[in-house]
């Protein structure tokens, strides 16, 4: 397999994780709290498409829709309930109740819904967009005394799975873009994200701002719950097997940009994707290094991240 199979695979990495990051973005830039809870969001998308999609039967599409409104809600209720009335305390309450809630919910996960993993057939799910495969030839090239091939692409194939998670997450970006540039809504958010205070001195509610904050991020984490059982099984860990590499693409973005965020899910992704196909075997076991070093990496060379700047687009 090329090494340029592996830069296709590092987009479709990099735009479940950017669909992710968008979502803890925002909670980060507005809520004003680091949620590591957040991946637990991913798995009650990711369990939510199994059963919509292999138990009753629902088109994957009509699913996504599905999905992204009940993680909605639940994400808002689960808010409501546990980190809405500790927003006057500041940061550090709201992020030790995140971690404990985060091993709260996984392990009622596991009682809950056992340990099996599920799968999902996308030849079943899908109905359009069927697997594909291109291939380059690059013309032979004259080098020295004779004639060398030199083969920087050769064969690589795209699928279903890869061209619907790298427009879907191209998608929302596009939607999460016009929503804070273009909307009364988004530039309230804005406002809240940059000062809070003088936000509401200008008339901004800002709690009703936070409600819809978490609104639209537990939608973002359905959509990348679903993207993710289409990748690996819905399992109890499986979004918390995501949450330190959504960490590292916000932080690597610059805390509160959603474009760097989505800038450095793709740098993450597609570092990840780029050192398994070098075939390095102490990184390509343990993937979240890759992700920790390019992070370190950055940062010492811009430690405000890729963009640094508040909640924007």
């Amino acid at each position: 397999m090329g090494l340029f199979q592996f830069v296709v695979f590092g987009l479709e990495t990099g735009s479940l994780i950017a669909v992710a990051a968008m979502g803890f973005t925002l909670i980060y830039g507005i809520v004003n709290m680091i949620n590591f809870a957040y991946g637990e969001y991913l798995t009650i998308g990711s369990y939510l498409s199994f059963y919509l999609v292999m138990q009753t039967g629902l088109n994957i599409w009509i699913a996504l829709v599905a999905v992204t409104v009940l993680t909605a809600v639940l994400g808002w209720l689960v808010s409501r309930a546990f980190f809405v009335p500790l927003h006057e305390q500041g940061p550090i309450p709201l992020l030790l109740t995140s971690i404990g809630l985060g091993f709260v919910l996984r392990n009622a996960f596991r009682i809950g819904l056992g340990l099996d993993r599920r799968y999902i057939e996308l030849e079943q799910a899908y109905t359009v967009l069927p697997v594909a495969t291109f291939r380059f030839d690059l013309p032979e090239l004259t080098v020295g005394f004779g004639e060398a091939r030199i083969d920087l692409l050769g064969d690589f194939f795209v699928t279903t799975n890869l061209v619907v998670t790298v427009v879907i997450a191209l998608l929302l970006l596009g939607a999460v873009h016009l929503l804070l540039t273009r909307t009364d809504l988004g530039i309230a958010m804005r406002a809240t994200a940059s000062n809070e205070s003088l936000a509401e001195l200008s008339g901004v509610p800002a709690y009703n701002i936070r409600q819809y904050t978490w609104v639209l991020a537990s939608a973002l984490a359905g959509v990348a719950g679903l993207l993710l059982f289409t990748r690996t099984p819905a399992a109890p860990d499986a979004g918390f097997s995501q949450i330190l590499f959504i960490l590292a693409a916000a932080i690597l973005g610059g805390a509160g940009s959603v474009y760097g965020a989505v800038l450095g899910s793709f740098v993450i992704g597609l570092s990840i994707q780029v050192v398994n196909g070098l075939g390095i075997p102490v990184l390509s076991n343990v993937p979240i290094s890759v992700a920790f070093f390019i992070l370190v990496v950055i940062l010492l060379v811009r430690p405000s991240g890729i963009a640094g700047t508040e909640v924007s687009a």
